[in-house]
């Protein structure tokens, strides 16, 4: 039983060793910008996602339209955004 246990989870660490460590990579470097955009805010530094954010806000806008409606709201929830 501990055998086939032990066979098991060698099989499973060759299989998915490199999946896992790209997935804890990834999660590594999200949690480092997470970290270094709450620095920023506390020290009071601009935001510099702001200006790329501004590239792919008629994207944003559409999905928001899109969640809005999903959760049921007939208008959009911010008084400035537009809406249909």
């Amino acid at each position: 039983m501990a055998l086939g246990k032990n066979i098991r989870d060698f099989v499973h660490g060759i299989a998915y060793s490199h999946y896992e460590r790209e997935l804890r990579k990834q999660a590594n470097e999200l949690n480092d910008l997470f970290l270094l955009l709450c620095y920023m805010e506390v020290v009071g530094l601009p935001n510099p996602a702001t200006l790329y954010m501004l590239d792919i806000y008629p994207y944003l806008l559409e999905q928001f339209h899109l969640w809005h409606r999903r959760m049921g709201m007939d208008r959009s929830p911010l008084g400035n955004l537009p809406c249909c």
